[in-house]
């Protein structure tokens, strides 16, 4: 847990200092590709929702796999399904509400579409940020039949090393997931990652004063920049409620894009 903004706890300033982490950019990117490209650009001049840093020593070779994973219950990816379907990757879209049954495969039963270009591979799951208590040392399709997996589990089970692409809208679970993926060490598997964070409340399992809430969303930003992921790109979404009070200088919730600089 990272110490106190101002060595005591105090709203303003615990809720001050994410903003400014949110507000600057680690990362420069001289090119980047915007949410339904797939071509790379210069940064385009009205700010997008998220962007990829498509700098030639960040994206993956192209004469190698490429893997993108999405996790949405709203159909905000679809953009972003577009960006990596046309960077050629194997596409895999995670929603415990889905129920379209038109392209890829759909189930709780995780189903590699590697060579199946073109297609989503939808999964009726979503992420769990709790270890079992009791792993089984070989994880297989056939045992991975629960609504929620962790990222490291799902990846084992689609036999993937590394996620080139990854988007997260997790509706305020993500600072637990987060963590999950902090303390496992998954995070150097994953090479660039869209995720927006909400905060509206604490999110699930998350409690504590409006003060330490705040004081551990700011760790969890240093423990994701600590696994090697630089922010590169925020966008601000709609509202300024934070934690349920009004906050003219913060936004609801943040669009936020990072890639691994580690990689």
């Amino acid at each position: 847990m990272q110490p106190w903004a101002v060595n005591k706890p105090s709203f303003r300033a615990e809720l001050h200092r994410i903003i400014i982490y949110i507000n600057t950019p680690q990362l420069n990117c001289s090119r980047v590709v915007s949410p339904g490209q797939a071509l790379e650009s210069e940064p385009p001049a009205a700010s997008p929702r998220w962007l990829l840093c498509a700098e030639d020593w960040l994206l993956p070779a192209t004469d190698r796999p490429c893997v993108a994973y999405s996790f949405s219950m709203d159909k905000g990816d679809t953009d972003f399904h577009k960006t990596v379907l046309g960077l050629g990757c194997e596409v895999h879209s995670f929603d415990p509400s889905n129920s379209n049954t038109s392209g890829g495969h759909l189930g709780n039963s995780l189903v590699s579409n590697r060579g199946d270009g073109g297609v989503v591979s939808q999964h009726k799951m979503w992420l769990e940020w709790r270890v079992p208590r009791r792993k089984s040392k070989h994880k297989t399709r056939s045992n991975l039949s629960h609504v929620s997996q962790t990222l490291t589990d799902i990846m084992a089970a689609l036999g993937h090393h590394t996620v080139h692409f990854l988007y997260a809208d997790l509706l305020s679970a993500e600072w637990r997931v987060f963590q999950n993926w902090i303390e496992s060490g998954i995070l150097q598997s994953v090479h660039h990652m869209v995720a927006t964070v909400h905060l509206q409340w604490a999110g699930f399992e998350v409690g504590g004063t409006n003060e330490e809430v705040l004081r551990y969303w700011f760790s969890i930003l240093q423990g994701l920049q600590a696994s090697g992921l630089k922010l590169v790109h925020s966008s601000a979404g709609k509202g300024h409620n934070v934690l349920q009070q009004t906050a003219t200088n913060a936004h609801s919730s943040y669009t936020l894009s990072w890639v691994n600089t580690r990689h």
